[in-house]
């Protein structure tokens, strides 16, 4: 009986210890991802999502590289849970690209790994200028000297009502200073008349 109760705690604490390193060492690899391995992606990419099976920390790392080994810049990237999102400075161009990450795990081991897609997004249109002809340039100089005369008629209605506006301002001025003034006479007669 003794025997059973020593053998059954030995095999309770190998399991218990198998079951400890299961947990501790669980690494993190980027079990998803957004684009996906080998996926083709048919609009410009502007943001790479890593999902990985075990807590990271924000020391991880991301490298994307086009087919030519030109690597491109990586604004922000941030931790979100089990989630890494790396925001690009500029969307990928349409190529094939490989995705090389390091990701330092919550257990404080390290791992890497990497993952290839294809972006076939269609090209922006460029809209060339059409070539001014002789017509078109005599059009435009009609037209820039019909706004420049509307202008001219413009600059001279508004110095005219400045010029009334002003007129204005000084018969109201004029105005109330006599008043002042004659206010002023009938005070000092009054004034005078009650004295004597």
């Amino acid at each position: 009986m003794k025997k059973t109760k020593q053998l059954l705690a030995g095999l309770l604490v190998v399991m218990g210890s198998a079951a400890m390193a299961t947990t501790t060492y669980a690494h993190s690899y980027v079990d998803e991802s957004i684009p996906a391995d080998g996926e083709t992606v048919e609009e410009p990419v502007e943001t790479l999502t890593l999902h990985f099976d075990a807590g990271i920390e924000p020391a991880t790392t991301v490298t994307i590289t086009d087919q030519d080994g030109e690597e491109f810049a990586v604004q922000e990237e941030n931790v979100e849970g089990d989630d890494f999102i790396v925001e690009l400075e500029e969307s990928l161009p349409s190529g094939d690209y490989n995705v090389f990450w390091q990701a330092l795990g919550a257990d404080g081991h390290g791992t890497e790994g990497e993952f290839n897609f294809t972006v076939d997004a269609p090209e922006e249109e460029v809209v060339e200028e059409e070539e001014v002809t002789e017509e078109d340039a005599t059009d435009e100089d009609a037209i820039e000297e019909a706004v420049e005369e509307d202008d001219g008629a413009e600059e001279n209605v508004s110095e005219t009502a400045d010029e009334d506006t002003s007129d204005n301002n000084t018969g109201l001025i004029v105005g109330i200073v006599a008043g002042i003034v004659v206010l002023g006479a009938v005070v000092f007669l009054i004034s005078r008349r009650n004295r004597s």
